[in-house]
């Protein structure tokens, strides 16, 4: 990158010539395949106002897990990229994600995080909707209007699919389905949701970081190798047996973008899963599904762009024990996200094996978790880093762990796999589903 970065907040320029010199400086700095990702994207405000535009619409996103709103009437208020969105199962029982937006002058009809009702009252004018989305109410409307057809003007409606208890949505029109969305990455994500009927412990924790919301994204698709030094402490505190097991596993594309990285740990440790529990999962997974999920120690995923699941073990209360949870990277702005993040377990086993999963996940990966700020620290500087050095020309990140290296044939799961989990090939690949759309219908972009 030449001495254009520092145009990149050139103001003097039109809008559409600002888009044209960021759409030429992505095309000619950002590359994947050489493992070059310039810093600038990071933080520039014209990086995310275009990914708001190109990525979070053309893609399905996670907006909450069937557990959460089992009854009808049941709902819980979430963001479908920018949309606020109400996902709400309906007096009928079917599942909807509802714009939260009311249909006179855009105020928010539902302000609560979860509930149940039969229907939203907005608080500005009172216009009164179903929870099936339709406008059933409307003050005064005889003298106000003189009559208004209502069936004009209910809740606007997102498209929505599920998967084994996740619900996803996506903007209205989008052609491609959740099934093609997701791809070789279901066979993945069967080891977290399909081995058992799983269920959420409760409402999801929620906070604010000061980072990029891709750095999160890519370090749970991608980052093993970070463990050895960032997380350098656990083995010290009795929480893991030692470090060198990050290393030990596979790293894994599984195609648009979406990575995994499967840890068995080191050679001949034992199994983190109860009996009981194995023999529960080898009745819900392929034979070679199950061949995997037992030797895993950990494993951490990303459905692009910004659905992340852990599964993670340790030494817990002087007992191994092992936790699921899977969040959101929220975009709140270039260098702001809101992590929305749950806990998953399996829902036939003990109330106090749930307990022990979830004090786990609050002493490792929770908001004020050991390890989770670990890697917040890092995320926070690396993002306040590219902000600072954004006017400096060739400032590149270094993504070329693994270039070269050849994938094996042996692995029974789909996509293209790597022995060792140090490498940086679902970064790449991340990061190159991420141009993609940045860069389609490109011709077609006049502001």
């Amino acid at each position: 990158m030449k001495a254009e970065a520092s145009r990149l907040n050139e103001k003097s320029l039109p809008v559409n010539g600002r888009r044209a010199q960021l759409m030429g400086l992505l095309r000619q700095d950002v590359r994947p395949n050489q493992g070059q990702i310039p810093a600038y994207i990071f933080s520039s405000p014209d990086v995310y106002e275009l990914e708001m535009e190109r990525i979070f619409p053309r893609c399905w996103l996670l907006v909450a897990h069937e557990s959460e709103i089992p009854e009808p009437g049941d709902y819980v208020t979430r963001s479908l990229g920018q949309y606020p969105v109400i996902v709400v199962r309906g007096e009928d029982g079917k599942i909807r994600i509802l714009l939260n937006v009311c249909r006179h002058r855009g105020m928010r009809v539902c302000r609560t995080d979860s509930g149940n009702g039969a229907d939203f009252l907005c608080s500005y004018h009172g216009f009164n909707y179903k929870n099936t989305g339709e406008l059933i109410g409307v003050p005064f409307e005889k003298d106000s209007y003189g009559g208004l057809d209502k069936s004009k003007y209910g809740l606007l409606e997102m498209k929505v699919d599920s998967y084994h208890g996740l619900i996803f949505g996506a903007a209205p029109g989008r052609e491609e389905s959740l099934n093609q969305f997701l791809g070789g990455m279901k066979w993945y994500l069967d080891l977290y949701v399909k081995r058992a009927k799983m269920t959420v412990t409760g409402p999801p924790q929620r906070w604010v970081v000061q980072s990029n919301w891709k750095l999160p994204a890519e370090n749970f698709a991608s980052d093993a190798y970070h463990v050895t030094n960032t997380h350098a402490c656990m083995p010290s505190l009795g929480l893991f047996p030692n470090i060198s097991y990050a290393k030990f596993g596979y790293h894994i594309h599984a195609g648009n973008g979406h990575g995994i990285g499967i840890g068995t740990g080191v050679p001949d440790s034992p199994s983190i899963w109860p009996e009981a529990l194995l023999q529960q999962f080898e009745k819900n997974l392929s034979s070679e599904q199950f061949s995997i999920l037992k030797t895993v120690k950990n494993a951490h995923a990303t459905v692009f762009p910004n659905l992340s699941f852990l599964i993670s073990s340790m030494i817990y209360e002087g007992q191994p024990i092992y936790h699921t949870t899977m969040r959101l990277w929220q975009p709140v702005g270039c260098d702001t996200i809101e992590v929305v993040s749950w806990v998953l377990v399996e829902k036939e086993t003990p109330e106090e094996w749930k307990k022990k999963a979830q004090r786990a996940y609050i002493h490792t990966f929770g908001s004020s978790g050991m390890l989770e700020q670990d890697d917040t620290e890092n995320w926070i500087n690396v993002t306040e880093n590219s902000r600072k050095v954004i006017q400096f020309a060739g400032v590149n990140f270094n993504y070329q762990m693994g270039l070269g290296r050849k994938p094996i044939d042996s692995f029974p799961g789909p996509g293209e796999v790597y022995e060792c989990k140090f490498h940086e090939a679902n970064a790449r690949a991340f990061y190159q589903r991420w141009l993609d759309l940045l860069l389609r219908d490109e011709v077609d972009v006049s502001t």
